[in-house]
């Protein structure tokens, strides 16, 4: 097998910043590629049209993150037979989790394609945006196969213990990307469409790219046809673990939606226009913190596979001290680049809106602590086998997130409606920590691995002193 990052050696600390950082780095460029995007739609098509895209994020987050959950549990059930050393596991999964994941998201496309208007509508979304909105999001529905099968790619070489590859191949989407979407300068009949069909071709391409570079890279992973055949008690395992992690994005994800309705019903039009755009910058700053959260469903995985529960607890402290520099870059850049991250993207809109946008990415981030805790424990609960705890936690979030979304904003207006994210962050993360709090103490404390060499030492022992004796 090519080496990579064995989890199971070495400073936890140290694997954690190391390993994190390329990721973190991936989510990064994703999403300014994103932000590339939104503002090649602002200068090309107003900014109406880019508003129309920007809040389409609660639904897009909850499509996609019901597609990616699913391939994130894949890539965790990976990363425990990585840890274990069981190849042929490894072989068998990838192989079933490349049919499930197409099947499944096939189906997922096609609903959602033809519910895309009644649930922005649903959402209360302003009748200057909702026609861009619709446009926009019917194209990332209709490609979800490959953009899921892109992250999929991401997920195998990250449990393979391969962080850094990921994110030269997404350099190349975001290239691709940005590339596609100049073409609105140069075509003025392109619509807004075409910004999310560059988006899907894009990760289509990159998709490839990756899968050849895993089939080419980890000689264990290349694939014979019987690897491809799916066995329902093996599908039962790898869906017993991804779907809800899926169902718990939905569930944050709609509470994000109920959010975004909240922020829609505001008296003033602004406020949606601000909250869109913040969100989009809020975005990028909260990925950092989820890099070392991912980080975590590595280490966790490979270590909970090799019955290194010592090890694991140890992983869980030094990704709290790893947090905390990962929170600190975050809350800075959120606070000091939120008005001119605002005016990059909607140039010559009202001047309130670069107020309320600053209003609110101050309110994230100073509570984006909250945000790191809740993607650590969580991952690590995933990553141990406990998926379908996480949707616990996903439940109190999307409580908090409603009650607070609404009653704030009705006694509070559009203070009250900031403050909603923050809370459910907080709900949230201790929810997930009293959770593998409960998990981690049924976990023996001796880790199998020294287990093994007490007995090889005590086997050692008797050894010699029964050649005294004879002797």
């Amino acid at each position: 097998m090519k080496k990579t990052v064995d989890m199971t050696k070495g400073s936890p600390f140290k694997l954690l910043l190391t390993f994190s950082l390329p990721i973190a780095l991936g989510f990064v460029l994703q999403q300014l590629y994103s932000l590339g995007d939104s503002l090649i739609v602002s200068l090309s098509l107003g900014y109406n049209a880019v508003t129309g895209v920007n809040v389409t994020g609660s639904m897009t987050f909850m499509v996609l993150g019901f597609a990616q959950g699913i391939s994130a549990g894949f890539g965790i059930v990976l990363a425990q037979y990585v840890g274990a050393k069981d190849e042929h596991n490894m072989r068998k999964t990838v192989g079933s989790a490349i049919v499930l994941t197409v099947i499944v998201t096939a189906i997922l496309s096609v609903i959602t394609v033809l519910l895309s208007r009644p649930l922005l509508a649903l959402l209360e979304t302003n009748e200057d945006y909702i026609g861009y909105a619709d446009a926009y999001i019917k194209t990332i529905f209709a490609g979800l196969v490959f953009t899921t099968l892109y992250n999929l790619s991401d997920q195998i070489m990250r449990a393979m213990g391969d962080s850094r590859t990921p994110v030269f191949i997404l350099i190349l989407c975001a290239i691709l990307n940005l590339g596609l979407n100049s073409l609105l300068f140069i075509f003025p009949s392109l619509t807004v469409a075409w910004a999310g069909w560059a988006t899907v071709i894009s990760q289509g391409i990159s998709a490839i790219v990756g899968f050849t570079v895993i089939f080419k890279k980890f000689e264990v992973l290349r694939l014979k046809a019987c690897h491809f055949k799916l066995k329902l008690g093996f599908s039962i395992k790898l869906l017993a673990m991804g779907l809800p992690m899926a169902i718990q994005f939905v569930i944050t994800a709609s509470g994000c939606m109920i959010q975004q309705r909240a922020f829609n019903m505001l008296p003033n039009k602004y406020y949606a226009m601000a909250q869109g755009t913040a969100g989009k910058i809020d975005n990028i700053f909260g990925m950092v913190l989820n890099g070392c959260g991912t980080a975590m469903a590595t280490y966790a995985g490979q270590n909970y596979g090799a019955k290194n529960y010592n090890r694991l607890r140890e992983g869980l402290k030094a990704g709290l001290l790893v947090g905390l520099i990962y929170t600190a870059f975050s809350t800075v850049g959120a606070i000091t680049l939120a008005q001119p991250l605002t005016h990059l993207l909607l140039p010559g809109a009202p001047a309130q809106v670069y107020a309320y946008s600053q209003q609110y990415l101050t309110v994230q981030g100073v509570c984006y602590y909250f945000l790191f805790a809740l993607f650590l424990f969580r991952q690590a609960l995933q990553a141990v086998g406990k998926s379908s705890l996480t949707v616990i936690g996903g439940v109190v979030e999307l409580v908090l997130r409603v009650i607070v979304s609404f009653t704030f904003a009705i006694w509070f207006g559009f203070d009250g409606a900031c403050i909603s994210n923050p809370l459910a962050w907080l709900g949230g993360a201790v929810c997930f920590i009293i959770l593998f709090a409960v998990v981690a103490k049924k976990f023996p404390h001796a880790d199998y691995n020294e287990k093994i060499n007490d007995e090889k030492d005590n086997d050692n022992i008797d050894n010699i002193e029964q050649a005294k004796q004879e002797a």
